[in-house]
């Protein structure tokens, strides 16, 4: 049975009008990669930022690391 851990992402991209942007956001899963998945699905599909995060999909740079265990 697998584990799920907690990632911290690092979300940078720039937009073409505000410039440099950043997110932090914490991501469960099972691996580093299903972590990530998580994480850029919960970026891309939250409504409240849509605008701010709209050019994000055209150059994103990620950072991704796992947390320890308490």
């Amino acid at each position: 049975m697998p584990t799920t851990r907690k990632y911290k992402v690092l979300i940078n991209w720039r937009h073409r009008k505000w410039g440099p942007q950043q997110e932090k956001l914490t991501a469960e899963g099972s691996s580093i990669r299903r972590a990530l998945n998580n994480a850029l699905l919960g970026f891309f599909s939250d409504r409240s930022n849509r605008e701010r995060r709209r050019d994000a999909h055209a150059d994103v740079a990620l950072q991704i690391r796992r947390l320890k265990r308490e």
